[in-house]
């Protein structure tokens, strides 16, 4: 818990920077009449670096509470995996495959889209 405590920390302190569109592969939309405007939560429409970094300055604590939900599913999940590891190896494992299969299925639906995919392109 000392080491997820240390990465939340440093977690917290990082400023979140939008990339430079010359060192990005984000494609420039060129409507101009989109440009300086933002949606309804603040996400710019065209692609606006400084407001992105404004929107993400107004939601300090999202990253924060983000990787807070992360790490209170991945540490049991881990540690139970760790812990067969130890006790038996791989056949021990091998023994709890479908377990931590169904696990790890349900640990990415509660994480959301992202962790499907990620889940996904794993399978």
């Amino acid at each position: 818990t000392e080491a997820a405590k240390a990465v939340s920390s440093a977690v917290s302190m990082k400023k979140l920077e939008a990339p430079d569109l010359d060192s990005s592969f984000i494609k420039v939309d060129d409507d101009d009449a989109r440009k300086g405007q933002v949606d309804e939560s603040g996400l710019p429409l065209v692609y606006d670096k400084a407001l992105i970094e404004k929107f993400w300055e107004n939601e300090k604590g999202a990253l924060q509470k983000r990787w807070t939900e992360f790490l209170g599913f991945s540490i049991p999940y881990i540690t139970k995996l760790a812990g067969y590891l130890i006790t038996g190896g791989t056949d021990e494992l091998a023994k709890h495959d479908v377990e931590l299969a169904r696990e790890a299925r349900i640990i990415m639906e509660k994480l959301g889209p992202t962790y499907i995919k990620l889940g996904q392109t794993l399978s």
